[in-house]
């Protein structure tokens, strides 16, 4: 039995697809507020039979901040895909870390009570080092928090202490560090953000560059991975590094909307530094923060060697198809 956290979220949407069309059993985590009709919508995103994978879920209410209920949870769970996070870049909240790090604890001390047999944790390459500049990022790149981390970033890297402790505890686990995951969700969620802004019509852009992948690849990926007899605990998963004016533009194309064309580099931080002394004079979280804005402007490429030389036979999706196929799916649900 294989059991998801984050089942109602993006990835964990197109995680569970792929695993039902394996014909595994799957159970799916959902906290008592979560709506599960999401899932529905990526199943007919790949033209499934919508109604006989979703019959086939078993659905567990729990929650990976209550430590007890994630016990009973796991309990005949051979399998723990941890996809369950906060993702907010834009915004500082300690919330994350709540989640992010505390939920991801009692993930793995529930795995270790129940014996699971493997976890496959879903961290991110925001997780990663800003690297020298010269070499792609890749899994040997140390982390070192500066100016440019966010909240996100540093979540991560603290979760994956938490995954490191439990591997020491005799835990069984693998690490993947996804780029930017693009796939489609009908709430538009995390990266999905982008896709609703261009959607709108968004005419800003950023010249900066980062790595991208297609939810279906890094699904794909984490299933191999947790087949894997392989002794390497972390991965990246990167298809593409891709400038954002490019994503957009690709968006944007896709749509039918107006490619944006103001670039906003310097602007940007200008704005992000403003709404943050304004934030904290006023008392108002801004949408944007100094460090989010230096992500969005910085120059970061990254390697999938790694995972490359272990599965040689696999194939990265085309990012800029990847985009076109979402937004016309979008396009004909509308």
């Amino acid at each position: 039995m294989i059991l998801v956290t984050g089942a109602t979220g993006m990835l964990g949407g197109h995680l569970i697809r792929q695993l039902l069309r394996e014909n595994n059993q799957v159970s799916a985590l959902r906290r008592k507020s979560s709506e599960v009709e999401s899932l529905k919508s990526i199943f007919r995103f790949y033209g499934d039979d919508v109604e006989d994978l979703y019959n086939r879920i078993r659905w567990i209410e729990a929650d990976v901040e209550d430590y007890f209920s994630l016990c009973k949870a796991f309990e005949g769970i051979e399998y723990v895909y941890h996809c369950a996070a906060m993702v907010n870049l834009g915004k500082n909240d300690e919330k994350m870390l709540t989640v992010n790090v505390g939920g991801t604890k009692n993930v793995v001390n529930a795995a270790l009570i129940n014996n699971v047999k493997k976890l496959c944790f879903v961290s991110s390459i925001a997780a990663l080092s800003d690297g020298n500049g010269r070499n792609p990022i890749n899994e040997e790149s140390l982390f070192s928090k500066n100016e440019k981390t966010t909240m996100y970033g540093e979540s991560k890297r603290l979760a994956e202490k938490e995954i490191n402790n439990g591997i020491q505890k005799g835990l069984n686990a693998v690490i993947v560090n996804p780029g930017v995951i693009l796939g489609y969700t009908p709430n538009w969620s995390g990266s999905g953000e982008l896709f609703k802004r261009v959607k709108k019509g968004l005419p800003f852009y950023t010249n900066g560059r980062t790595g991208y992948v297609a939810a279906e690849d890094v699904v794909r990926a984490m299933i191999l991975l947790m087949k894997s007899d392989s002794n390497d605990r972390r991965f990246v998963l990167v298809g593409e590094n891709c400038r954002h004016k490019d994503i957009l533009q690709w968006m944007a194309d896709g749509f039918g909307k107006l490619r944006p064309f103001i670039g906003m580099n310097k602007t940007l931080l200008l704005s992000a530094h403003v709404l943050e002394l304004a934030g904290k004079l006023l008392g108002f979280t801004p949408l944007i923060d100094t460090s989010s804005a230096k992500v969005a402007v910085s120059q970061k490429t990254y390697s999938a060697g790694k995972f490359l030389s272990l599965f040689p036979d696999f194939q990265f999706t085309n990012i800029r198809d990847s985009i076109f196929a979402i937004c016309e799916f979008d396009k004909k649900r509308t």
